[in-house]
């Protein structure tokens, strides 16, 4: 891990080189624009080609959609344990998503009038579920849950074709979640193109959401608009805040947690007021890579982005953080209550016995997150996603002569006189 210090030239060239939102991966637009073409030219007949050509599993199109007989059967593959383990997970992940429906408001503006925000969810959604090294069944509950807490009523989930024979605990969520009969065998960008598209066996849906590779992340961005698609998830991101009061090997394992993710560009990094701390962990750390999942992909992680920055005082120490802004940020200072209000990050977890890992694996809140220093602006996966609001205005004649010389007038000075007299002519003998 590099050591930086706070504000310098190389803080500012580290800050630069990190992986940011809204990067598109060169190479990926092209190839992942002709599938999209194709799937909307020839449909289900598309979907076959590009399986067999990417994933070297031949499907008919009878079989893009699974039986829900097929699934339940691969999540019996799945240990008791696990399963178990699942549905405590999506039990708290639902008490907390369910705390998020609004229900809208009514504002009276006068005599027999009002305007009201009416919120309803979205018709359809479709879920992107990986599959391989990124098959995880704690997105799938992530993910399905506050679409089905906000009342989507058309919910489907796609997974590349082998995805739940290699993973019946991703099966195990699936079943849980009540979606066995809504899954289709398809996978990458050709599945975001037929949830966008609709084909003969896939409905084109009003949302898609779900993390995935480059080309899934690139078809979201191309079919945007079309659809509504969810931000790009980009390479896990923790950064911890912490002073001489904390416990270096606790420090040292959640940064390694971080880094074993496998793509090799997570960014991982301590902030901290203590030169010491900041030693022992730069110790722990490298003595206990070989430990975790992906060891080169981890090394590669820290090697690139692993920061131990050090700064003057606890201000230059949420400075850094805030500048980072990170999916994930911990906090293990004295007052670390009262420090961690003052985080911006997709999710900040207060004090030494709130490690990251509890939100990978459903205390309640998601952990879908804005990553790449979207954080700044952006917010978790959540229940208001999956809905939408409109406004609606009712006002009887008393409620419009209240309001019209305010209207009327506005109108006429931005040079709108059909606006202005829309209103008046209401009241014209």
């Amino acid at each position: 891990m590099k050591r930086i210090r706070y504000g310098t030239a190389a803080w500012r060239r580290y800050l630069d080189a990190l992986p940011r939102a809204g990067r598109p991966r060169p190479g990926v637009e092209r190839a992942v624009s002709r599938i999209l073409r194709d799937v909307e030219r020839t449909g289900d007949a598309a979907l076959v080609r590009w399986t067999a050509r990417l994933d070297g599993v031949r499907l008919r199109p009878a079989q893009i959609r699974m039986d829900g007989v097929e699934v339940r059967r691969l999540a019996g593959a799945a240990e008791r344990p696990v399963r178990r383990a699942l549905a405590a997970m999506a039990t708290r992940i639902e008490a907390f998503h369910r705390r998020q429906l609004a229900p809208g408001f009514r504002l009276p503006v006068g005599p027999g009038s009002s305007v009201e925000e009416i919120v309803t969810p979205l018709p359809s959604a479709g879920l992107y579920v990986p599959g391989g090294a990124g098959a995880y069944p704690s997105s799938v509950l992530m993910n399905a849950i506050p679409a089905l807490v906000a009342g989507v009523r058309d919910l489907w989930i796609a997974t590349p074709p082998r995805a739940l024979e290699t993973s019946p605990a991703v099966a195990a969520a699936i079943v849980g979640v009540g979606l066995e009969d809504r899954v289709i065998r398809v996978g990458g960008a050709q599945a975001i193109a037929a949830l966008a598209f609709g084909t003969g066996t896939v409905p084109a849906v009003a949302k898609i959401a779900g993390p995935g590779n480059a080309y899934v992340a690139e078809a979201k961005r191309q079919v945007r608009g079309r659809v509504d698609a969810d931000r790009e998830a980009g390479p896990s991101e923790v950064v911890i805040l912490a002073d001489d009061t904390a416990e270096a090997g606790w420090v040292a394992a959640d940064l390694l947690a971080q880094a074993e993710h496998g793509s090799g560009e997570e960014t991982v990094v301590l902030v901290t007021t203590s030169a010491a701390l900041a030693a022992d962990v730069a110790r722990m750390v490298a003595a206990g890579v070989g430990s975790v999942a992906n060891r080169a992909a981890a090394r590669r992680a820290l090697g690139r982005h692993g920061a131990i920055v050090l700064v003057a005082d606890l201000e230059d120490g949420i400075a850094a953080v805030n500048a980072l802004a990170p999916e994930h940020a911990e906090v293990m200072v004295h007052a670390a209550d009262a420090v961690s209000r003052r985080i911006v990050a997709g999710a900040v977890f207060v004090g030494a016995w709130s490690p990251v890992a509890v939100g990978d694996y459903g205390i309640g809140p998601n952990h879908v997150l804005p990553t790449g220093g979207a954080a700044r602006y952006a917010s978790p996966l959540s229940v208001r996603d999956f809905q939408r609001r409109h406004s609606r205005v009712r006002l009887s004649r008393a409620g419009l002569a209240h309001i019209t010389p305010d209207v009327a007038r506005v109108a006429q000075v931005e040079g709108f006189r059909g606006h202005a007299q829309s209103v008046l002519t209401r009241f014209e003998a």
